[in-house]
């Protein structure tokens, strides 16, 4: 598994518009080839980490332009430019 993720800070109490406009482009998300899942966490009022799971690299590479055209229409409610970091798991352990 390979993950994407991609620090925002927004305007306040703009999070909710954010998850629309991720939400109305459902079918377009569910299409990106090898995306297996995509979170997202409010650290605070003006600061959102989208955590995108795919099966490898190349995956995340073939779907930047996509991802920068969705991105493109939250872009006006960001204070700032998005922060993106991806990578492997190199340790994980469950606990139950």
């Amino acid at each position: 598994m390979y993950y994407r993720i991609t620090k925002v800070v927004h305007q306040e109490g703009k999070r909710d518009e954010i998850i629309s406009i991720i939400e109305k482009r459902d079918e377009e998300i569910k299409s990106i080839t090898g995306l297996q899942s995509l979170q997202i966490l409010g650290a605070n009022e003006t600061e959102s980490y989208s955590i995108s799971v795919y099966e490898n690299e190349q995956q995340i590479l073939d779907s930047e332009s996509k991802f920068r055209e969705i991105m493109s229409e939250m872009i006006p409610l960001f204070t700032g430019p998005p922060e993106i970091v991806m990578g492997e798991i190199v340790w994980s352990k469950m606990f139950n």
